[in-house]
């Protein structure tokens, strides 16, 4: 097996998500347009709020689509080995180094490396990246001679550059390079318009692992999603779908089976926990929650049905689930499957100011 597997993430493009939020509609409207450019992209934000994923759309969005897309977490390696496998060695070049290696750098060439966490890079690494940005050359540790490379770079960071610059810890030099295009993502706790659709997603993805009955969410578990801060963002969402669907006992997401952190909404529900089987009638807050988590649902269906032409295959692959669940919520929500593959024949689904079209993203 290659060195690089268990470092390097061949990552999909695209994973059934859709960006509801007018704001990460933005986002993800301006990442469309660095894509087209060769200039290397910082996408900054919070851990969680889906800084690979942006990286990942970039890369999709593209012509460097159908080229290498591959990724290194930049914290994870100790100098030494952060710097071999950036940019590769040759045998002899240190202790353990029995054979050549080739690098992040040279793999990806011709497509795109996503260096996550970029502000833990060594001050060593971060001067051999600026030669790359700035000749498109690499040299591998121990070699005499540079290689040309052809790599699109993004990266990314929860830190603040311009602060670790002022502290000495950053290049200027580099960081200036790098912070050129720069696209903040907002987190989860900003676009609450995503809470509800994502956690369906995610608990119907849970229920799929686990080969459980898919459980629907209780309106007061609904309550606790909308107003729980999400520190750990949408990472922290998905964990949260994960654990409930293991959690509860029936076919009902109360909400002492999220398990959110510390804090008002993670408050247990008032009295008794009732048994699985008794469910409290729907508040009319919560129907109006669940009918607009169908609407998100039926939109998300669509989209991705007109993203593929109508293939109920494809558009099942796009939306993470099975072609027999697919089946299922075309009937549920009365959408007619087309018998044959047609351009366009399903219309846009709008949403947002002027009926922008719906965006399928990563998070």
């Amino acid at each position: 097996m290659s060195p690089l597997a268990p470092l390097a993430t061949m990552v999909a493009p695209v994973d059934g998500l859709l960006v509801l939020d007018p704001e990460m509609r933005r986002v993800y409207d301006v990442l469309g347009r660095l894509a087209a450019t060769p200039l290397p992209v910082l996408v900054t934000g919070e851990t969680g709020v889906g800084k690979e994923g942006a990286a990942a759309f970039v890369h999709a969005s593209s012509p460097r689509a159908q080229a290498p897309f591959l990724r290194i977490n930049c914290a994870s390696l100790s100098e030494t080995m952060l710097e071999s496998e950036l940019f590769g060695h040759e045998r002899g070049s240190f202790t353990g180094a029995a054979g050549t290696h080739v690098g992040f750098f040279e793999a990806a060439d011709g497509g795109t490396l996503f260096l996550d966490e970029i502000g833990e890079l060594s001050r060593g690494a971060q001067a051999k990246l600026l030669r790359v940005l700035e000749c498109g050359e690499i040299v591998r540790v121990g070699a005499t001679h540079a290689r040309r490379v052809d790599v699109r770079v993004v990266t990314a960071t929860h830190r603040d550059l311009r602060q670790m610059v002022d502290q000495g810890e950053f290049r200027e030099d580099l960081y200036f390079r790098l912070s050129g295009l720069t696209v903040e993502i907002p987190g989860l706790r900003a676009r609450r318009s995503e809470i509800l659709p994502l956690a369906s997603l995610f608990l119907e993805r849970a229920a799929q692992l686990t080969g459980r009955p898919l459980p629907r969410l209780t309106p007061d578990a609904m309550e606790a999603l909308l107003t729980h801060g999400w520190p750990g963002n949408v990472r922290e969402l998905k964990n949260a779908m994960i654990r409930a669907v293991a959690l509860c006992a029936g076919d009902v997401v109360e909400r002492e089976h999220l398990a959110l952190s510390t804090g008002p909404s993670a408050r247990p529900s008032p009295g008794a926990t009732p048994p699985a089987s008794k469910v409290e009638p729907e508040t009319e807050p919560g129907r109006v929650m669940r009918e607009d988590l169908r609407a998100y649902e039926r939109a998300r269906i669509l989209e991705a049905l007109q993203q593929t032409a109508g293939n109920q295959t494809q558009a099942a692959a796009l939306l993470g689930i099975s072609r027999r669940t697919l089946t299922n919520k075309l009937n549920a929500h009365a959408i007619a499957r087309p018998r044959k593959r047609v351009s366009g024949a399903f219309p846009a689904v709008a949403c947002g100011e002027a009926g922008t079209p719906l965006r399928v993203a990563v998070v």
